[in-house]
């Protein structure tokens, strides 16, 4: 009766271990897909900027651009 209730205990207990082991891993992995998420977002936007920027023909504006872009 009383090994009856332990292992009733021990099966509570390792149930609820697994239960946060898992909310954690589910955690992280959202995690780490927000941070991918966010990472391309930031190069479209960037890469809309770039797109945007009007150089023209003139060398030297392309190359001011470019060198005040590295600046950032």
């Amino acid at each position: 009766m009383i090994l009856g209730r332990i292992k009733l205990w021990l099966a509570a207990a390792g149930a609820f271990v697994l239960a946060l082991g898992a909310a954690y891993w589910r955690g992280r992995s959202d995690a780490d897909a927000a941070a991918e998420r966010e990472r391309l977002e930031d190069y479209v936007d960037t890469r809309k900027r770039m797109d945007e920027v009007d150089a023209g023909d003139d060398p030297a504006v392309s190359r001011d651009w470019l060198r005040d872009r590295g600046q950032r």
